[in-house]
């Protein structure tokens, strides 16, 4: 019996020793990749994309004529399709229509066949299929329809009166008019009008850009392109591109309560450092190029960046679009 228990005790004397041994050794090993090894590889597997990033996929509509270059040319025949060839050119000189452009470069961008200056891959595409499409796009020029058609603005429910903002200008020029270096061009929406404001713009060192009683002027982006330090005054003003620009860099914001107290506005400007005016400036002549629109669209241009901003978007309507198809209750999550 003796003998018995001390067989038993010196086989576990050699046993502990070996199992934590093993223990040990098995912590160093990695015995999931060794046998991977014996795993066939998958032919197909898809590869990591490494290349530029994919354009947006549009899908336009072809609308009739008449709801979008029509408005450009009346003689245009509605029974004929808007192509890179056919579309008429836009006219530079047609004054209050250049601030309701944005729907025909947006849509003459899609009809372009070619590529950009560098050979880059442009920001859009045109595609066939709607279902491969991101995002659909409905060439109605509605902004200039509105202005071509509505002949007495009175009548209108959009009428200065019921927006009261645009109070403040009227403010601003009483208060401003006769200042020293202040100069107020009481400019019509005609080509002449807009040539002498554009001259204005580029001897001036700032440009006043207060709220308005419409979003689509451009105020704003004539000081940016003329290199005018924008003087922006709102309390809340939606500025595009900002999610990849910084505006404090190259504009100077006010609210509506400083520049309405007598005096502020002037002495704000004077206040501004020679060297600060400089870095401002150049910084506004190296985006200014993102704020112009033309065709053949250019890397970068006005049209370019909307179409990446309308990219930037798709992600989080997908996202949204995708939840609402699986959720029992709807936006739970909000």
């Amino acid at each position: 019996m003796q003998k018995s228990i001390n067989r038993t005790l010196v086989c576990l004397s050699l046993c502990i020793p070996l199992l934590f041994g093993s223990l040990l050794l098995a912590g160093t090993l990695d015995y999931k990749s060794q046998f991977l090894n014996f795993i066939p590889q998958l032919s197909n597997a898809a590869p990591c994309r490494t290349g530029p990033p994919l354009p947006l996929r549009v899908y336009m509509y072809d609308l009739p004529p008449r709801l979008n270059v029509g408005l450009l040319d009346p003689n245009f025949p509605d029974a004929t399709s808007v192509t890179a060839q056919n579309i008429p050119p836009w006219r530079w000189n047609d004054g209050l229509r250049k601030q309701h452009s944005v729907e025909y470069w947006m849509m003459a961008s899609l009809l372009y066949e070619g590529n950009d200056e560098s050979g880059s891959t442009r920001e859009a595409v045109r595609v066939a299929d709607p279902d491969s499409a991101d995002v659909f796009f409905v060439p109605f020029f509605s902004s200039l329809s509105f202005n071509v058609h509505v002949r007495n603005m009175a009548e209108s429910n959009t009428v200065d009166e019921k927006l009261q903002e645009g109070i403040i200008r009227a403010q601003l020029l009483k208060m401003l008019n006769g200042t020293k270096d202040i100069i107020y061009e009481e400019a019509y929406a005609s080509e002449e009008g807009f040539k002498t404001s554009a001259e204005h713009m580029r001897s001036s060192k700032f440009c006043l850009h207060p709220a308005g009683d419409t979003p689509s002027s451009c105020r704003l982006f004539d000081a940016i392109v003329s290199h005018c330090v924008p003087v922006i005054v709102s309390d809340r003003i939606e500025l595009p591109f900002e999610s990849e620009m910084d505006y404090k860099e190259f504009s100077i914001f006010l609210s509506v309560n400083e520049v309405l107290k007598p005096g502020y506005l002037v002495n704000e400007l004077r206040r501004v450092s020679k060297e600060k005016w400089i870095n401002m400036w150049l910084r506004l002549k190296n985006i200014s190029h993102h704020f112009e629109f033309q065709y053949p669209p250019k890397k970068e241009d006005a049209v370019n960046m909307i179409w990446r901003q309308v990219k930037q978007k798709v992600p989080a309507v997908k996202l949204a679009e995708h939840r609402s198809r699986r959720l029992k209750i709807p936006d739970w999550w909000r």
